[in-house]
């Protein structure tokens, strides 16, 4: 029986995964978390086989998780998932120990499929072929959106991410594109629909 952890800071996310893992014979959800702090808190308890954690989750965020496992739990298998994947993460998710990193939309048979790999320890690392859809959004544009969803304005932006103003104009013009919203104010709203901010 392969034990698993939930670590989500969404009910809904938490609660479907779990419902959907459980159908699988040899798997048990041991445990769910709403927060990273939780996670490390009770993973000595649970003693989870494999994690499934959201990356962006306020306070402890997954990397977090994943390093605090890492460090105290080091047989504890950590698969990271986000809802807008992006190829810095996985880039970062490999460097630092994950066994995998997976977007949340990801159908049932690959997610079973890749923790059944992660739970008997296979070499490599879990991933889907990364493709630069035209909706990710890339890491600086992550940050120039923060700042938007912040209230701040196109200078502002610049001098707190020390980029030129110009170049602010730039990201904000491929996030709306990426998003299909006329104006910054609306792509703030989108990408919180999309999980890509969190409130």
């Amino acid at each position: 029986m392969i034990s698993i952890m939930i670590v989500d800071d969404h009910p809904m996310v938490r609660e479907g995964l779990a419902a959907m893992l459980e159908s699988e014979r040899d798997f048990s959800v041991s445990a769910l978390a709403a927060t990273g702090e939780e996670a490390v808190a009770i993973a000595g308890l649970s003693k989870p086989d494999v994690v499934l954690s959201d990356i962006r989750m306020p306070g402890i965020d997954g990397f977090g998780v994943l390093a605090k496992l890492k460090e105290v739990h080091p047989d504890i298998r950590v698969l990271l998932m986000a809802g807008m994947p992006l190829k810095e993460e996985e880039s970062r998710a490999r460097e630092e120990g994950a066994k995998g990193y997976l977007p949340k939309n990801v159908d049932q048979d690959r997610l079973v499929a890749a923790i059944r790999t992660i739970a008997v320890d296979a070499p490599g690392f879990v991933c889907e072929e990364f493709q630069a859809a035209p909706s990710t959004l890339t890491a600086r544009e992550l940050d120039v959106l923060r700042e938007v969803a912040s209230g701040k304005q196109r200078d502002a932006i610049a001098a707190s991410l020390g980029i030129g103003a110009e170049s602010v104009k730039t990201h904000l013009k491929g996030i709306m594109t990426k998003l299909g919203c006329p104006n910054a104010t609306s792509a703030v709203s989108r990408a919180y629909e999309l999980g890509i901010l969190r409130a």
